[in-house]
C-alpha cells in the first residue's frame, strides 16, 4: 500500500481519517508545497491560482479558505520556506563546527530539493509588499547568524581554517541554493547524495588542515566517472587527423626550404 505522500494530491486533500484540525493542517502544507513547486517551475508571474488549483484536484474557490490572494500565497511559501530552512540547522554540542556545517547544509540542501520541499526562487521575493519582504528578510537573517554561529564554533574549536564567517555563509548559500535551478527529480543523480556531495565539497574547502575529511561518493571525493563519456575517434576521423599532420609536415618543409633559398 503507498505511503501518504505518495498518493495523488486530489486523493491525500480529503483524509477522512484524520480529525479537521489535522485535515487543515494538511491540506494547508500541501498547499504550500504544490504552490512552491510551481512558483519555481513556471514563476511568479507564469503561475496562476487556477494551476495550484488543479495540481491538488480541488476548485480556485477552495484556495481563497486558506490565502487571500496569489501573493499572500507566495508569502507564505516564503515563510514556510525560512521555517524549514531553520529546522535544518544542527547544533549538537557533542559535534565540532565543522561537522555541525556539514550536516547542516545536507540537511539544507535536501529540504530544497526534495518532494516535500517549500522553496521558492529567491528571486520571486520582488513580488512581496513592503512589509511581507522585511518579514521574510528577517527570518533569513535569523538563519544565516545561525550558520555564522555554527563557523565561529569551528574556528574556535580548530575544525574551521581561519575565515570570514558572513563572508563564507555568502559562498556555502549560494552554492547551496544554486542546486534548485539544475537539479531534476528524474536526473541521474539523487537528492541524498547531491547533498552529501555538496556539504562535502563547501566544508572540503573550510576544514582546517588537521580536519580534513575522508568522506566521499560518486560526485565528490572519489574516481569520477564522467556523466558523459568520451566518443572513440571513427575510421574518418583517424583519416582527417592523420592528413592534417601530413599536410602540416608538407608545409614545415617548405618553410625550411624557403629559409635556406
Amino acid at each position: 500500500m503507498p505511503c501518504a505522500c505518495e498518493r495523488p494530491m486530489a486523493t491525500r486533500w480529503k483524509t477522512p481519517s484524520l480529525n479537521p484540525e489535522q485535515q487543515r493542517d494538511l491540506k494547508r502544507e500541501m498547499l504550500y508545497q504544490v504552490a512552491s513547486a510551481e512558483f519555481r517551475r513556471k514563476g511568479y508571474h507564469g503561475t496562476s491560482l487556477d494551476d495550484v488549483a488543479r495540481q491538488l484536484g480541488i476548485s480556485k474557490a477552495t484556495l481563497y479558505y486558506y490565502v487571500k490572494n496569489k501573493q499572500d500565497l507566495l508569502y507564505q511559501c516564503h515563510l514556510v520556506a525560512a521555517d524549514q530552512a531553520i529546522a535544518a540547522v544542527c547544533s549538537d554540542p557533542e559535534l565540532t563546527g565543522l561537522e555541525q556545517l556539514r550536516r547542516t547544509i545536507i540537511d539544507y540542501t535536501t529540504s530544497i530539493i526534495c518532494d516535500t520541499s517549500f522553496s521558492v526562487v529567491i528571486l520571486e521575493e520582488r513580488s512581496l509588499n513592503d512589509e511581507q519582504l522585511a518579514t521574510v528578510i528577517k527570518k533569513r537573517t535569523r538563519f544565516e547568524r545561525k550558520l555564522q554561529s555554527i563557523i565561529r564554533s569551528g574556528l574556535d574549536d580548530g575544525s574551521i581554517t581561519a575565515c570570514d564567517p558572513k563572508f563564507a555563509v555568502f559562498c556555502i548559500l549560494g552554492a547551496s541554493n544554486w542546486v534548485t535551478k539544475w537539479h531534476r527529480p528524474n536526473g541521474e543523480w539523487g537528492v541524498a547524495e547531491i547533498a552529501e556531495a555538496v556539504a562535502l565539497l563547501l566544508c572540503g574547502g573550510l576544514a582546517s588542515q588537521h580536519a580534513r575529511q575522508d568522506g566521499a561518493n560518486r560526485l565528490y571525493g572519489s574516481t569520477i566517472t564522467p556523466s558523459v563519456q568520451p566518443q572513440k575517434a571513427t575510421q574518418d576521423d583517424r583519416e582527417r587527423t592523420r592528413g592534417e599532420r601530413e599536410r602540416g609536415a608538407r608545409a614545415s618543409t617548405c618553410n625550411r626550404r624557403g629559409n635556406t633559398a
